[in-house]
């Protein structure tokens, strides 16, 4: 009996640890604005934790110790650390100590379970008589086994449901009663400690879950104005603020923040233009007639909203890998009227793996308006790889604009694929074709004013000096841009570099925050 109990808490350790490192990796690299380094830096504060941990824990089965009430103690421990530590960090998320104290709190959380797993092992091999290296053997598979479900219940099971802040609180309860658990093997635990531990960590446990459910992501979250709406699911995090901005007695738009980052507003006034709205409205001007259009990520979706309003738009294809924007729409009737349109087409999927699997799709318009250059991941949407796959899918004489944020690599690489590149604000517009003389053309103006939203005129009457000025922005040339470039950006023979699937320079070389 003793050696089943063995593997199973060898199991609750794997399962248990790197549930919580997935957590932690999600609150940190949340607080850090989805930076890749953030991910690295849970990874190695997690193992280096661990390291110490199992040298703890192999002291300890030297001693005469009852291990099942080391085990058992340590667990109780564990189980207030884990519920507490999160919101001990959320203190210090917004103070220059914010990189120590979470990685303070990440090593103590895996020192501490990681102390288990050599006495899990002594106590297997000690319960197996003859049989020790089959014992052990099976303790270890246990700990892989736990190790591999933890991380795929967490992400895929757990954070759909409960909140980052829940899911803390959810796994120092298990803790709790295997910590409980472990007390009670071979030996009757005194009742009364029994009953103050209990009582003291059901009262904690009730604190966590009558706070706010996100109380915690509001927390560590940048303070862009009062947070509205908080979606967490597996995929990410966002926050809507309220914008209490008002600029000529016109609201700015609430504002849209994923993953702790920019990531838009709800305005769709082009004499507000706080979203630079601007940058997708000139579209109506570059092309005749746009029929098909695709767009690569929905976020808030008043750049959808937009798009449904262009002349001649028959079918909009939209990808978008986070399905809790749809959630966060639903406070905006205006913007999420655009999912009922008939042209549009919604596709919940991640947008390399989609435009793969539909080869034959061919579009007028391709827009993405890009997160920032620097976050994890943004590689996949700006590589040299990533445009060309989005050329396969573009009609002749069909457009082709992103958003750089800023990153001059990200702009050259555009150049490498497309004859005709350049760049409106920061967005990048590109073609086969000289885009240019259409937008200053004599019928130019007339298409945007053509733009309808529920049958009315997106531009109000007397709009055309703002019409004008959206025509009239100056465009950034390559040779432009490079000669204006600070010497850090240039790196072979003192060129932009042309971002690449293997060379990931926005998120690493390039990127302009640090942990």
């Amino acid at each position: 009996m003793m050696i089943y109990f063995a593997w199973l808490l060898s199991f609750s350790m794997g399962f248990l640890s790197l549930s919580q490192e997935i957590l932690w990796i999600r609150l940190f690299g949340f607080t850090n604005h989805s930076m890749p380094q953030a991910f690295a830096f849970v990874l190695i504060v997690f193992l280096l934790g661990i390291a110490f941990g199992a040298a703890s824990g192999k002291k300890a089965c030297t001693k005469e110790w009852a291990l099942w009430k080391i085990s058992g103690t340590i667990l109780l421990v564990a189980s207030f650390f884990d519920l507490m530590s999160p919101w001990i960090y959320s203190a210090f998320a917004q103070t220059s100590s914010q990189v120590f104290c979470g990685g303070l709190l990440i090593f103590i959380t895996a020192f501490l379970k990681s102390m288990l797993f050599p006495i899990a092992h002594y106590m297997g091999a000690d319960s197996a008589g003859s049989k020790v290296g089959r014992a052990v053997s099976r303790v270890y598979v246990a700990n892989i086994a736990g190790a591999t479900l933890g991380p795929i219940f967490t992400s895929v099971l757990l954070l759909n449901i409960l909140t980052t802040q829940q899911c803390f609180a959810f796994y120092a309860t298990l803790a709790f009663l295997l910590g409980l658990s472990c007390l009670r093997v071979n030996a009757p635990f005194n009742q009364r400690k029994l009953m103050g531990a209990s009582v003291t960590a059901i009262i904690m446990l009730g604190v966590v879950l009558t706070i706010e459910p996100s109380g915690l992501i509001k927390d560590v979250a940048v303070r862009a104005g009062e947070p509205t709406q908080v979606v967490e699911n597996s995929q990410g995090i966002i926050v809507i603020y309220k914008n209490p901005a008002i600029i000529n007695n016109k609201e700015q738009g609430d504002i849209v923040y994923g993953g702790n980052v920019y990531d838009g507003r709800t305005n769709l006034d082009p004499a507000i233009n706080s979203n630079g709205i601007n940058r997708i409205l000139v579209l109506s001007a570059l092309h005749d007639k746009p029929e098909h259009v695709l767009m690569i990520g929905l976020s808030i979706g008043s750049w959808l909203k937009l798009m449904t309003g262009f002349p001649h738009v028959k079918s909009i294809d939209v990808i978008e890998i986070n399905p809790g924007y749809l959630k966060a729409m639903q406070a905006y009737p205006k913007i999420l009227s655009a999912l009922s349109d008939p042209r549009v087409h919604l596709h919940i999927d991640d947008g390399r793996r989609w435009l793969r699997t539909h080869p034959d799709n061919r579009y007028d318009l391709v827009v993405m308006n890009t997160t920032y250059f620097w976050r994890a991941y943004t590689t996949n949407l700006l590589s040299k790889e990533f445009l060309s796959l989005v050329k396969l899918h573009m009609n002749p004489r069909a457009i082709f604009t992103y958003n750089t944020t800023g990153s001059p690599n990200a702009f050259k690489t555009a150049t490498t694929l497309f004859k005709y590149a350049y760049l409106y604000e920061n967005f990048v517009i590109a073609a086969d074709f000289d885009w240019r003389k259409k937008m200053h053309s004599e019928g130019a103006a007339s298409k945007l004013a053509a733009i309808r939203l529920d049958n009315k005129p997106l531009f109000k009457p007397g709009s055309s000096k703002i019409i004008n000025g959206f025509l009239t922005e100056p465009l950034g040339s390559i040779q432009t841009v490079e000669s204006l470039m600070p010497p850090r950006y240039k790196y072979y023979n003192n060129q932009l570099e042309t971002v690449t699937d293997r060379n990931l320079i926005t998120e690493y070389r390039y990127s302009e925050h640090r942990l």
